[in-house]
């Protein structure tokens, strides 16, 4: 039982695995909304796989390259903000070099 979202990739600010669900963070009307579908975040990364700038920065995370606004850490992992919230996104270890090599594209 799989629940659909319809937006546009650009108003993506980050999406969390919550056990079955997914919760997805929005920019609709100049405002962020959250948006929950009963999903797999590896299902919802499969979906998303052709756009560049969405990247999975932990087993838990989707995030927006686009809407950076700081990097915290250093090579054990990063904390990552965002535009228009207040959230602290979590960089895995295993993910820094990956991150490092795609948030260099649309953060130059």
């Amino acid at each position: 039982k799989k629940e659909k979202l319809s937006f546009y990739p650009s108003q993506l600010l980050y999406a969390e695995s919550d056990s079955n669900y997914v919760n997805f963070y929005l920019t609709l009307e100049e405002q962020v909304k959250k948006k929950v579908i009963r999903n797999s975040i590896g299902d919802i990364e499969e979906q998303l796989a052709n756009i560049p700038y969405i990247f999975r920065t932990h087993r838990a995370f989707l995030v927006n390259l686009k809407k950076i606004r700081q990097k915290k850490g250093n090579a054990s992992g990063y904390s990552l903000k965002l535009e228009n919230t207040e959230a602290s996104i979590p960089v895995a270890r295993q993910k820094v070099k990956a991150f490092n090599d795609q948030i260099d594209r649309y953060h130059s």
